[in-house]
């Protein structure tokens, strides 16, 4: 397969978590087209999980699908910070828990056309409760649910999130494979 080549990447806007740029774009056969693009700045899913498979969810209002939702422990990756450093505050921060062990267990391209975003997924286990801090915009409540339920309640429509959707699934598959 003939590749597309890139001429030009211009941001059009640099916003705190994402860039909007204009891209031009020479297809194989010649033709030259432009191209409206969003990057969101990568970020961390994490799955704190107990010895008897229940994972730890917060339960959160999201005002932009304008309900409440049940997901995995989420945050954008800070600069000069690693993935698994990231998901360390993150897991500290939003739930007050802290884990022995993280493992990254999937990359995800949420999309790829007109928005790239880039979710790495991380199982925490060997947890250690202690108080969250979350940010001043963050109303967060910690859901400890067997992970037989939260399957259940990605095939029910209930858990959405796709990262959060993905993560469960990839979790049970583990589970059944005998490599959680």
């Amino acid at each position: 397969m003939k590749k597309i080549s890139i001429q030009s990447d211009k941001p059009v806007l640099q916003a705190k978590l994402f860039t909007v740029s204009e891209i031009k774009l020479s297809l194989p056969e010649g033709t030259k087209y432009s191209h409206i693009v969003a990057r969101r700045y990568p970020t961390v899913c994490v799955f704190p999980i107990t010895n008897v498979y229940e994972i730890y969810l917060v339960s959160q209002y999201r005002y932009l699908l304008e309900k409440e939702t049940l997901e995995s422990v989420a945050g954008f990756i800070d600069k000069g910070e690693t993935t698994i450093e990231a998901a360390q505050r993150e897991l500290k921060e939003e739930t007050g828990i802290e884990a022995l062990q993280f493992e990254e267990i999937a990359r995800l391209d949420l999309s790829g056309s007109v928005f790239k975003a880039i979710v790495h997924l991380f199982l925490a286990k060997g947890l250690e409760f202690g108080k969250a801090q979350p940010e001043e915009d963050e109303c967060i409540q910690l859901v400890k649910i067997p992970l037989t339920e939260a399957v259940k309640k990605v095939i029910s429509g209930e858990i959405s999130d796709a990262s959060t959707v993905s993560g469960i699934l990839l979790l049970e598959t583990l589970r059944r494979q005998k490599n959680l």
